[in-house]
């Protein structure tokens, strides 16, 4: 007999499927395949500079196949959540990209993806032949159409998970039952129900419905998180597994463990990475670049610091060290390149080209 548990800080009957079990890890690289979606959902996330024909991986623009696969080895990844907009919209394009990442990474390299449409039988033969393992339906704006409800019987039929993946709207309750319901009649291996949230995309409209944040600290919407544990408690017999997602759980443990491999795998060596996976490193920003080759020469003969104990970045005119060797050697720059030096920090940073600086100490500033 099932029972509600704790997972991660969420609230679960059953077991999570293997999919959130990766994004747990933070090792499902997320392909965000198209903006384009046909679906119309009031509350859309995705910001209108994204709702195009534009690919992502894990948030950077990429333009071809081998990118994806770059960025997924960078995060060590055991497998590629893809989203979008709708990733049915390019069929082609998803399928080819889930046959490269089998071929590069084995037959083990899990795949899940997410869809608004009711996909026919060829389509979704087309997807399983590809390799996907795991395909999560979301009815639009909650509506079990008769459509989506025969596509989820047949992707049922076939050899892999099949789940239902939703927001808990507070004043949807009904529909959301319906929902339970139906996964739970066709046995579907899970519904997982993903605290509401209020983005900068769907701000107005979600205002204008009457939907606001639980707290001055947090996205989530009043009364999600309140709804989804009242489900879980109706449910808690449930065959099916039934998952609830917070919008802290998202950032509190997928994004940070996520950045944390990239990190391992990204940092240099004389990077130090925080608990969150940002990387802590000393920046010497310069008026110009044609002084870079000489302070380098003069930290190697000066401190003995090796080349591999620094990073140049001749577009930024900046020197990357440790943030240690930062303190230490600041004055001595100060003093001798003054007019040539604009500032002297800490930084802690994300792990990625010209990531974004989350915290900076100035040293020296001209």
């Amino acid at each position: 007999m099932n029972k509600i548990s704790q997972w991660h800080g969420n609230l679960v009957v059953g077991n999570p499927s293997e999919g959130c079990r990766l994004c747990s890890l933070g090792s499902k690289m997320v392909l965000f395949i198209t903006g384009k979606c046909d679906s119309n959902c009031f509350y859309c996330p995705i910001t209108k500079e994204k709702r195009h024909d534009i690919i992502f991986a894990n948030e950077q623009q990429i333009d071809t196949i081998d990118q994806a696969i770059n960025e997924a080895h960078m995060i060590s990844a055991l497998g590629v959540g893809i989203t979008g907009g709708d990733p049915s919209l390019t069929l082609g394009r998803v399928i080819e990209y889930i046959s490269a990442f089998k071929k590069e990474f084995g037959q083990k390299f899990h795949c899940h993806l997410y869809t608004s449409h009711a996909l026919t039988k060829v389509h979704l033969n087309q997807l399983h032949t590809a390799g996907l393992d795991e395909i999560r339906f979301h009815p639009p704006v909650l509506n079990l159409t008769d459509n989506i409800k025969e596509s989820i019987r047949i992707a049922q039929s076939l050899d892999w998970q099949v789940g239902i993946e939703i927001p808990v709207i507070p004043d949807k309750r009904d529909k959301i039952i319906r929902i339970i319901n139906f996964a739970i009649e066709l046995n579907l291996s899970f519904v997982n129900l993903n605290e509401f949230e209020i983005t900068e995309a769907n701000v107005e409209k979600l205002h204008n419905f009457g939907y606001k944040v639980k707290n001055e600290i947090s996205a989530a919407v009043e009364g999600s998180d309140t709804l989804a544990e009242e489900l879980l408690n109706q449910f808690k017999k449930s065959p099916v597994t039934i998952h609830f997602c917070s919008a802290g759980y998202k950032d509190g443990v997928q994004l940070k463990n996520r950045l944390i491999r990239r990190a391992k795998n990204y940092s240099q060596k004389f990077d130090e990475i925080t608990n969150e996976g940002l990387l802590v490193r000393g920046r010497i920003i310069l008026r110009e670049k044609s002084i870079i080759s000489q302070i380098v020469l003069d930290l190697q003969t000066t401190f003995n610091i090796q080349q591999s104990d620094l990073e140049v970045n001749e577009g930024k005119k900046c020197i990357f060290v440790n943030w240690k060797t930062a303190r230490k050697i600041g004055d001595y720059l100060v003093g001798k390149y003054s007019d040539k030096i604009d500032s002297i920090e800490i930084i802690h940073q994300y792990p990625y080209q010209n990531g974004i600086i989350t915290y900076l100490e100035p040293l020296y500033e001209s």
